[in-house]
């Protein structure tokens, strides 16, 4: 647990304090979540919750666990990870009040899953080399920015309660995998076996990891970028049946979309990546109302693709977040893209890959289940592929000026 404050300022104090109570601090925070997760969890069972429910999200949580075996090489840390946002949906159990939000708990779970699975990537990479951009502060933004977004669409029509209850499933499951991701990596071993296999795991990927890089060279991007605009196109014009046409509804998407870039922009600091972020995240969002609208007819689903859009927003946010790490080293913008997208896009892959499988017993119950799937695919893809290559094309359409220590010693700092 005491990696739960590694890179703040608090750090050195808080790992000492908490080596030397290491004991009563966990037998603190595992008792107050048992005791709150079977509070909630009786609340809910007193409201009529649905045994489909559980079941789902169980099912959902091993398919998740079976990808992230393959990504950590560790059985246990596999297990953590899938578990973990499992409490906070029973700590958001009570408040739907015995309603049924159809597949909305799924992707909430999967956004969960995803912020627990890059933790674990981060917990690997930290037991290899030491480095690793942890997800907490971007997964905090995401929620926030969500939550602002689903007051603003949602609380003055019939979907408010689907809305509000996605985002608390969502903002509870991240406090979840928060909570007891470091308390889960503070108990598991990292011995040299695991190490071995996990380097063996990683020299394998890194094949994989250098051609997603090429995502950062100007002509891919633009081809990416390309592709993303096709996927823009028909994902508005398959989403007009979802939307509403006046001209308030038309001006609240502009005002959500200026809410998402600016909010980023700050973020990450710079114009650049606010706009990338808020392509990616219109282009993910759009297409899962375009799914919603071709198959779904669950009235909840807009909720729940307002998720897949927070999720798209939380990958881009932290790929951003390690672009500033790589830029921190005075290197060419470009550079440290690629440098970011080899360190990170094999976890950010697995984890979308885990958060997909943790959707599909929901497609198989629910036929709603199948949209959420691919908002869930097209959320991955934004978040990580056309962010990228969106923060690419911008580099080359609009270059920054070069700081001095780019031009004159791109390389005087050595880092992992």
């Amino acid at each position: 647990m005491a990696t739960l404050f590694a890179g703040t300022g608090i750090g050195g104090a808080a790992s000492v304090f908490y080596s030397r109570h290491r004991i009563p601090l966990l037998a603190a925070v595992l008792s107050l979540v048992g005791v709150v997760t079977g509070t909630t969890t009786a609340l809910a069972l007193l409201q009529n919750l649905s045994v489909t429910e559980p079941l789902v999200a169980s099912a959902g949580a091993l398919l998740a666990a079976a990808c992230c075996v393959a990504q950590t090489r560790h059985l246990g840390l596999a297990a953590a990870t899938a578990a973990a946002p499992l409490p906070g949906l029973l700590w958001a159990a009570p408040l739907s009040g015995g309603s049924s939000f159809g597949a909305v708990p799924a992707v909430a779970y999967a956004f969960g899953f995803v912020l627990a699975a890059l933790e674990a990537e981060t917990a690997v990479r930290r037991a290899l080399d030491g480095d690793g951009e942890r997800p907490w502060q971007a997964a905090a933004v995401a929620v926030g920015m969500t939550a602002f977004l689903a007051v603003l669409w949602f609380f003055t029509t019939p979907l408010r309660g689907a809305a509000l209850q996605g985002v608390a499933d969502m903002a509870l499951g991240a406090v979840s995998a928060a909570v007891l991701m470091p308390v889960a990596v503070s108990l598991l071993r990292f011995d040299e076996n695991f190490v071995a296999r996990a380097n063996r795991a990683r020299e394998r990927r890194q094949r994989f990891s250098e051609r997603m890089a090429l995502v950062a060279e100007p002509r891919w991007a633009m081809s990416f970028c390309g592709i993303a605009v096709v996927f823009l196109a028909l994902g508005w014009f398959g989403a007009l049946p979802a939307m509403r046409q006046e001209a308030g509804a038309v001006a609240l998407r502009a005002v959500s979309l200026a809410a998402v870039v600016i909010a980023a922009g700050f973020f990450l600091r710079g114009w650049r990546e606010g706009v990338a972020t808020g392509f990616a995240v219109a282009t993910a969002g759009l297409i899962g109302l375009w799914a919603i609208a071709a198959g779904a007819r669950d009235v909840a689903s807009p909720a729940g693709a307002l998720e897949a859009a927070g999720l798209a927003l939380f990958l881009a946010l932290f790929g951003g977040r390690c672009w500033r790490h790589y830029w921190s080293f005075d290197e060419p913008r470009r550079t440290s893209l690629q440098r970011a997208i080899e360190a990170i896009s094999a976890g950010e892959i697995f984890a979308v890959a885990g958060a997909v499988l943790a959707v599909v017993p929901a497609a198989i119950v629910r036929p709603a289940g199948v949209a959420m799937a691919v908002a869930v695919l097209a959320a991955g893809a934004g978040g990580t592929v056309w962010a990228a290559a969106a923060a690419g094309v911008l580099e080359t359409l609009v270059p920054r000026r070069r700081r001095a220590s780019e031009m004159y010693a791109p390389h005087r700092r050595s880092h992992a």
